[in-house]
């Protein structure tokens, strides 16, 4: 059966990737709980499935079970994978909660690591002492073996609904709360505000425990939620006909204190002999203008009556750039136009120096607020984006990609969240290249063709998930993350021009 080490199960830190557009460095720490949890990510299906002739991933080569005849269940809630059996060694990857994965019998003893390190498929070790249930090939299945909690689904296929908090100070429970308990937090969230208003100080220290003569918080109160954070959800369950949302670390949040929030489903395009770059896609809505003209004799251009409107993020049958009266538009098939800052175009551009044949590679538009995905010279995918706003703006260069999570946490994501006060949790898909600045979906948007973030690259939760499973290095199955500094895989490039 499995071996649980011991006081894996009651951590009391939330080990989270802690990173932002614009703030955080990106890198594995603690955060206190009782502020409590935001959570998020997205569901991707692959985009483009409806274009064949894509090149898929290819997938990590898995050793054979009979190097690697352990089997383990990741119980701590994020665990560090490391290059050497040693707490100091460089870190080569992030498992998560919930993950299955498979381990090498030797186990090496330190004084940091009592319970022994393991080495991991494909690569790297782990201390079992982080939280790593064990089970033998050989021992035999038994119906009262642990068994991966309700509703913490596997980080490797996403799968959640998001809600937006849209009430002050909601509480957030360790377990599905009784009426009387959650009529103690709610007493205690009224407490908060009032302070709140006064001394913010004050709430904090409340929060704390650190004031006398006040109600202390309820034992099953995580935290309390502020209006305008995220949570993201496996389920909702229900006890004496109240129901409350579950989020992906196990707790509980009122669902009537939440709103559910769907991401885009915009896709961008795989690229075949019948999908060729360029492309261009309309990034505001607008009825297209016909060439005429003008009293004076001068061409000119007027809306057209005959054409029917051009939706958003609609691909556009795009012929090129042509100069009229002094200004630049764009040219369309049928004879009419779209003003030039109407439309957005992805080209072909040459791979940097270094890329080798077949080797996947980003090439990020910032004018244009296009993603190409490469293959060595060759364009596969094509999509819209969306960079930083004035004041927040996505660097320019070539970079490599440092770290790739399956999810992370984030703040300061950009003003479609409210204010900078959050920090949300299991942003999809994120792809760090330059301190916290990363590739990433964002589910709480769907401006993609003009900017929106703080830094960040935005892209669709879907062609997230599609760019993320072609890059290097590529996440080991059952891992959560990957570094790529100091780790034996190589890393894609990702060059940002304007």
């Amino acid at each position: 059966m499995y071996q649980v080490p011991a006081g894996a199960l009651g951590l009391l830190t939330l080990i989270a990737i802690s990173s932002g557009c614009d703030g955080d460095s990106g890198e594995p720490r603690s955060t206190t709980v009782l502020p409590g949890a935001r959570n998020k990510t997205s569901s991707a299906a692959s985009p483009g499935s409806e274009t064949p002739g894509a090149t898929p991933a290819r997938p990590v080569p898995q050793p054979a079970h009979r190097d690697f005849p352990l089997s383990g269940l990741v119980t701590g809630t994020r665990l560090r994978v490391r290059a050497l059996p040693r707490p100091e060694a460089p870190v080569w990857g992030w498992l998560r909660r919930g993950a299955a994965v498979r381990l090498k019998p030797d186990r090496r003893r330190s004084a940091t690591c009592s319970s022994g390190w393991h080495e991991l498929d494909p690569r790297g070790w782990v201390c079992l002492g982080e939280g790593i249930a064990l089970r033998s090939e050989s021992e035999p299945q038994l119906e009262s073996e642990p068994q991966l909690e309700s509703g913490l689904r596997s980080p490797i296929e996403p799968a959640y609904d998001y809600y937006f908090v849209k009430e002050q100070a909601v509480p957030e429970y360790h377990r599905l709360p009784s009426r009387s308990e959650q009529r103690a937090a709610l007493r205690f969230s009224d407490r908060y505000l009032q302070l709140q208003r006064d001394d913010t100080h004050a709430a904090a220290r409340l929060l704390a425990g650190e004031l006398e003569q006040e109600p202390e918080r309820p034992a099953v109160v995580h935290g309390l939620l502020q209006r305008g954070f995220f949570v993201a959800a496996v389920g909702v369950e229900a006890r004496e006909a109240r129901h409350f949302v579950r989020t992906v670390r196990g707790h509980y949040v009122k669902r009537a204190s939440l709103l559910p929030r769907k991401g885009s489903t915009f896709k961008g395009m795989v690229l075949d002999k019948g999908n060729t770059l360029p492309i261009a896609w309309a990034v505001r809505g607008a009825r297209p203008l016909s060439l005429r003209d003008s009293d004076a004799g001068a061409p000119e251009l007027v809306t057209d009556p005959q054409a029917r409107p051009i939706a958003r993020q609609t691909r556009v049958p795009w012929l090129g750039r042509r100069r009229i009266g002094g200004q630049v538009f764009h040219e369309l098939e049928g004879g009419r136009y779209l003003r030039f800052w109407f439309v957005a175009v992805a080209e072909e551009v040459t791979p940097p120096r270094g890329v080798g044949p077949g080797e996947p590679w980003l090439h990020v538009d910032l004018s244009r607020q296009t993603l190409v995905l490469y293959q060595g010279a060759a364009p596969v995918f094509a999509t819209l984006i969306s960079s930083g706003l004035a004041g927040h703006e996505t660097p320019q260069g070539l970079f490599t990609i440092r770290a790739k999570h399956v999810t992370a946490t984030m703040s300061d994501l950009g003003p479609d969240l409210g204010d900078d006060r959050y920090r949300i949790e299991d942003v999809p898909f994120a792809q760090y290249f330059q301190g916290s600045i990363a590739v990433h979906g964002a589910f709480w948007h769907g401006g993609f063709g003009l900017p929106r973030s703080h830094g960040c690259i935005n892209l669709s939760p879907a062609d997230a998930r599609y760019v993320f499973e072609r890059t290097w290095p590529q996440v080991p199955r059952g891992w959560h993350g990957v570094a790529s500094a100091g780790a034996p895989s190589r890393a894609s490039k990702v060059l940002i021009s304007r």
